[in-house]
């Protein structure tokens, strides 16, 4: 991403991410994860979280700053890099054409066909229109829908490292696997189940012009219904309210999201027909991993010398 956001003309945040801890059980996930030295963090006192960020101390234990961690714009991450991939003599970008069928060295689509030795493809949560002979083999496999919202920074404040809570222990495998991480999730499980129901994950950042992305909660099922549940946007935004220490927080944008999902690995990538790589990834650290998993892809297809991508 550093690399990349240099070529195009992209920010990329360096301040990584801090973890608001408000029980001893959540600091004693932390400290597991600081004791790792791949990490690049560290444990902090209540009154270093408030100066790393202008959060109410008041309930906090402490906190957990993972300094190594980047953070892009979405909405102008995925242009830059088309734009840069656009200016590339050796690539080509095809826009609105649907592929429609996927063979062995060839890519059936609206504006005709593409040939190439190698062939990857990445339908995202849209598998259906694969086939049986491409379909992802991955059990389990289903769709996550999530409910993310924009919101002005109260006070106009500025947060220059993203801001996670204990929620976000309950999640991901660096905090599942510590000892503590069972006992803590009984915990919050017990005090406050509508949270774990609705899946709901705190994680706060702020856009360029100052506004706040706020999110998320997670809905899994093969169908996705387009209408956003107001009960779920409001048990994000009470977390959010309490860990910014806001009365209220003004929405400005509200959406959702859809995803692939499925148990186990958060990657599937399979090899159906000679050539062609049907890649998913069924988690939602699509982002985050997409640069290491782009080479490993290619490695995996023998070093063909040309490809073509089909998909998101």
């Amino acid at each position: 991403w550093l690399s990349l956001g240099r070529r195009a003309g992209l920010e990329v945040h360096q301040a990584g991410t801090l973890i608001a801890a408000r029980s001893e059980d959540e600091l004693e996930v932390l400290a597991g994860v600081a004791a790792d030295p791949r990490r690049g963090a560290r444990l902090l006192a209540a009154e270093e979280v408030g100066r790393l960020a202008p959060l109410p101390t008041g309930g906090l234990v402490g906190g957990l700053h993972a300094a190594l961690d980047l953070r892009v714009d979405p909405r102008r991450a995925v242009a830059a890099l088309a734009a840069l991939l656009d200016a590339d003599p050796h690539a080509r970008l095809v826009w609105s054409s649907p592929a429609l069928e996927v063979s062995a060295g060839v890519v059936e689509a609206t504006a005709g066909s593409v040939r190439a030795p190698m062939v990857i493809v990445c339908p995202g949560p849209d598998h259906e229109w694969l086939g049986p002979e491409l379909a992802p083999s991955r059990h389990g496999l289903t769709r996550c829908k999530l409910q993310m919202l924009r919101v002005a920074a109260p006070c106009g404040r500025r947060y220059r490292p993203a801001l996670l809570t204990g929620l976000s222990l309950l999640r991901y495998p660096a905090f599942t696997c510590q000892p503590a991480a069972g006992r803590l999730a009984q915990r919050i499980t017990a005090e406050r189940p509508e949270l774990v129901a609705a899946g709901v994950h705190l994680i706060v950042t702020q856009l360029p012009d100052g506004d706040l992305v706020v999110g998320d909660t997670h809905e899994y099922g093969d169908t996705v219904s387009p209408f956003a549940d107001e009960r779920l946007d409001e048990l994000v935004l009470a977390e959010a309210r309490r860990l910014l220490g806001a009365d209220r927080l003004e929405v400005k944008e509200r959406w959702h999201g859809v995803y692939p999902s499925a148990p186990g690995e958060p990657f599937a990538i399979e090899q159906p027909l000679p050539g062609v790589a049907v890649v998913e990834i069924v988690s939602g650290v699509g982002m985050t991993t997409a640069l290491g998993l782009a080479p490993r892809t290619f490695d995996a297809l023998e070093d063909a010398p040309a490809a073509v991508a089909v998909g998101d």
